[in-house]
């Protein structure tokens, strides 16, 4: 981790480093890993390894995000209907979920972000995100509250200005409290008004961090936990394989050579011959050609790699079997804790997402406002509500459940569907109805006309005569038949009263009518068992 060299009241902050690492997180992110090649360059200097790509990066950061795949509902707080309808035409017309996507998953491995709100035509708007790397200054006017975009005075970053020959070549962008423009080829154009001025009163920008920066920082430490562990994997990727290179092939050696017969380089590989001086004493065996072959560490190499990745996310509170497929079968408790740890990383950026989602939107009212003709409101803030559904562990248990709330009153079809599916109220009680009568028009129809699968009417009274009638038309099997005929035998002989075995039957098999039952007892009760004879005395000897 970065951390600020102290010399007296000095602290020296090596930004270049900072910005180095911020720009390489980008790139690994994004699926580029060249900042891979240079890592191997400084940690092995005499050697030509290959860069092999592990997309750790790019796993953590779809691992963790996707808050805005789905589509998001917002309410607008103190905006007119008109307002309200207005600004929700030019989210969608704009497409700002994608951008916001990006934020989010920037986040994530940056800490930091600031978004610009940029005017993209009439009824539209872009965002630009600047990360880190991209920021050359920022003045404040307190440095007690540096984190505060409203006391900064002057922002100014690195955005593309123009491309020549497929290269990207960046140029300038500065914001105040007074101007905002940005360089174009070599013109400086406005973004707000063509003099560079614009009328918010501040810099015209939004910070959004996953964590605090330090005290007089504007910005909070990259995520160097995930960079470490990305440059490690691909660092022990390439070594790895420069070792099974060399295990691989075998090594013709000299065993028993004379002293003659030393070489003093020795270039290891398939066509060289190494030789091996055992002994000076010219009476020593003669030498002797063999072929040498080491043993590749194989497991050990594999070992070693998955106890970092199981490592870090121990540290992290992550699941590790989303980074490492094992042929093992995996619980539905262990998917289901999985499910709840990622969720709990996920609750953690919602606080900070949700003051951007309410600081982006003022900011895009007043955007908004220097060219649309409705008056915007000035004091809007956004409830906005996320649906990122889990893999359900258990499919089946999960139904069970949902059929459960939904007979006790605690759910509803409509409510379980704007979860799954990330839709408002309204819109998922009309897709319910839809289902529902598509299901019920695509039933087979009896003979009469009548649906023959028609869904049992949601009375509890129906649905315990259907189970009734079911159960009764199934016969007793062979157990069953006998308990019933020794309690009718104990009826008979006169050991049990009628009433009892009616109970008792009842009991036992509910799914027995009570007349049937009944008619069997009374005709046990009136047929009685003949008392078994005495036994008989032995005469009396004489």
């Amino acid at each position: 981790m970065l951390t600020p060299m102290i010399l007296g009241d000095l602290a020296v902050w090596d930004e270049y480093e900072f910005k180095r690492r911020s720009r390489q997180l980008d790139l690994l992110a994004s699926g580029d890993f060249s900042p891979i090649k240079d890592e191997i360059a400084l940690a092995f200097p005499n050697s030509n390894l290959p860069v092999r790509a592990i997309p750790f990066v790019q796993r953590y950061v779809a691992e963790l995000s996707g808050l805005y795949d789905r589509p998001v509902v917002r309410r607008f707080r103190g905006a007119s209907t008109a307002a309200w309808q207005k600004l929700a035409a030019v989210y969608d017309e704009s497409n700002l979920n994608a951008a916001l996507s990006d934020v989010e998953q920037a986040l994530l491995v940056q800490s930091t972000v600031l978004v610009v709100v940029l005017p993209d035509g009439l009824g539209r708007v872009s965002l630009l995100q600047l990360l880190p790397w991209q920021v050359d200054r920022v003045d404040v006017s307190d440095p007690l509250r540096a984190a505060d975009p409203r006391n900064w005075t002057k922002v100014s970053a690195e955005v593309p200005a123009s491309t020549v020959g497929g290269q990207v070549i960046n140029g300038r962008m500065e914001l105040t409290t007074t101007h905002a423009w940005r360089m174009v080829g070599s013109t400086k154009v406005g973004i707000y008004n063509e003099d560079c001025t614009h009328p918010f009163g501040r810099v015209p920008v939004v910070a959004v961090r996953r964590t605090s920066p330090a005290p007089g920082r504007w910005c909070a430490p990259v995520n160097e936990a995930v960079l470490n562990l990305q440059v490690s994997l691909s660092l022990q990727a390439a070594d790895d394989e420069n070792i099974v290179r060399h295990c691989a092939f075998p090594q013709k050696v000299i065993r028993n050579a004379s002293p003659s017969q030393m070489v003093e380089e020795m270039t290891i590989g398939p066509d060289k011959v190494i030789a091996l001086v055992r002994s000076g004493d010219p009476t020593a065996p003669a030498p002797e050609l063999a072929v040498v072959q080491g043993q590749v560490p194989v497991a050990e190499l594999v070992s070693f790699a998955e106890h970092k990745i199981r490592l870090y996310c121990a540290m992290l509170g992550l699941d590790p079997s989303s980074f490492l497929r094992v042929n093992t079968a995996v619980t539905a408790s262990a998917r289901l804790f999985a499910a709840q740890d990622r969720k709990a990383l996920s609750d953690r950026l919602q606080p900070s997402l949700r003051r951007m989602e309410t600081e982006i939107a003022r900011l895009v009212a007043e955007v908004l406002g220097q060219r649309e003709l409705m008056p915007m409101p000035a004091g809007l803030s956004v409830d906005v509500q996320w649906h990122k559904p889990e893999p359900p562990a258990d499919p089946r248990a999960d139904a069970e459940a949902n059929r459960a709330r939904i007979a006790l009153g605690l759910d509803s079809r409509s409510a379980i569907v704007a979860r799954e599916r990330g839709i408002g109220p309204s819109a998922a009680a009309a897709l319910v109805v839809r289902n529902v009568a598509e299901d019920r028009a695509l039933a087979p129809q009896d003979p009469n006309g009548q649906q023959a699968d028609a869904p049992a009417a949601d009375s509890e009274e129906t649905t315990e005569e259907a189970t009734a009638v079911d159960a009764a038309a199934e016969p007793l099997n062979g157990a069953q038949v006998t308990a019933v005929l020794d309690i009718v035998q104990q009826v008979s002989a006169g050991l049990m009263s009628a009433a009892t075995a009616v109970d008792l039957i009842g009991l036992a098999f509910p799914m027995m009518a009570a007349a049937d039952v009944a008619s069997l007892v009374a005709k046990a009760a009136a047929h009685k068992l003949p008392a078994p004879a005495p036994p008989a005395q032995a005469p009396a000897n004489a």
